[in-house]
């Protein structure tokens, strides 16, 4: 279990006079619970502004669908990085080529120095084809990408406004290109995230104790359940969800299991890099579809979004802890239960 640096109290326990029975139902009620919820302090407010994120999805989609490799994609490339310079980020374009076609990541730090140990992702580019539109004869137009592709970007670029000072130099921000052009003439999902993992060190790779992805979150009735390739990390992800649940946000943030998407946080899992994906699912009716336009999103959920993963970055950093993987339930078993029948046994023992 995971427990937030804002500490919980202190837990007292006294043997004296226990009997094996109640050792036995203590051992039932600490396997009960899953995890420790994080108790958010009083002493840091979120300010995350959802009007302003709803505004750079306008901002984003002013240029038109957005494809690998198009002039609409280097503009608004040139846009996000604008924004991330006037909020003092340090900007770099990653460039690479697949499939014939110059791609290029935005990485955003505080600083020049690379030290950051949480990542917070989103992918900017948009489906070539509406693929997914009702209408057949719409499949080869492009997408908008106002949910798919500009939210969560949105939702980055007010971040980079509104985190504070104190803990940017511990975050990177990173825009994938290359995400969602997958089945499409001979091309394969998630490049921009595969490209920039490849290029990580070792060492790099073990000083990332969490990456966050944020991909279709503006819909206007946004559903976020607990995305399956995510539960690699519970304790990241059970985390998150108790930010969410002390806002009161668990109408979007659902306590249930979602689909098992291939999205960019795949890589980052593949390196036994910590990584949730924060993804609408089912799939909104508007994905892959010319109808993925910004009337349909919401500056309420760009907000309760941007606000729980602002006091998730405020709340951990820069102490953050390691994420550990899932720990087997029968070890947990055996380690609750060994101490506590060994217990049992010296009572018993003195009582004779």
């Amino acid at each position: 279990m995971i427990l937030s640096k804002r500490f919980l109290g202190d837990v007292g326990t006294e043997f004296d006079g226990v009997s094996l029975k109640y050792s036995s139902l203590l051992i039932i009620f600490l396997l009960g619970i899953p995890h420790i919820p994080v108790v958010i302090g009083d002493d840091y407010s979120p300010v995350f502004n959802g009007e302003e994120a709803l505004q750079y999805i306008y901002d984003q989609c002013d240029f038109g669908p957005r494809p690998p490799g198009s002039e609409n994609l280097s503009d608004c490339r040139s846009y996000i990085v604008d924004k991330l310079e006037l909020n003092g980020w340090e900007v770099i374009l990653q460039n690479f080529t697949y499939q014939e076609t110059l791609c290029s990541n935005i990485l955003a730090r505080w600083g020049p120095e690379v030290n950051s140990t949480m990542i917070l992702g989103a992918h900017y580019d948009t489906r070539p084809k509406a693929d997914n539109d009702p209408n057949p004869a719409n499949h080869n137009l492009p997408v908008l990408g106002a949910n798919d592709g500009a939210s969560g970007v949105a939702v980055l670029l007010e971040l980079a406004k509104v985190l504070p000072e104190a803990v940017r130099s511990y975050v990177e921000l990173v825009f994938f290109d290359a995400e969602d052009s997958g089945n499409i003439d001979g091309w394969d999902w998630i490049q921009g995230s595969r490209y920039f993992v490849s290029q990580l060190s070792a060492d790099r790779i073990d000083s990332i104790a969490a990456m966050v992805l944020l991909d279709m979150v503006g819909d206007a009735n946004l559903r976020i359940p607990k995305e399956q390739n995510s539960m690699q990390f519970p304790s990241l992800q059970n985390t998150i969800w108790s930010i969410a649940h002390e806002f009161g946000y668990d109408s979007i943030f659902l306590n249930e299991t979602g689909g098992r998407i291939t999205d960019d946080h795949i890589p980052f899992l593949d390196a036994d890099i910590p990584a949730v994906d924060l993804i609408h699912y089912p799939f909104p009716s508007t994905w892959h579809t010319i109808e993925d336009t910004p009337d349909k999103c919401s500056a309420a959920s760009l907000q309760a979004v941007g606000r729980v993963v602002e006091v998730f970055v405020v709340d951990y950093l820069p102490d953050v802890s390691d994420f550990p993987q899932e720990t087997p339930l029968d070890f947990l078993v055996i380690l609750i239960a060994i101490p506590l029948v060994i217990v049992s046994y010296f009572i018993i023992r003195r009582q004779q």
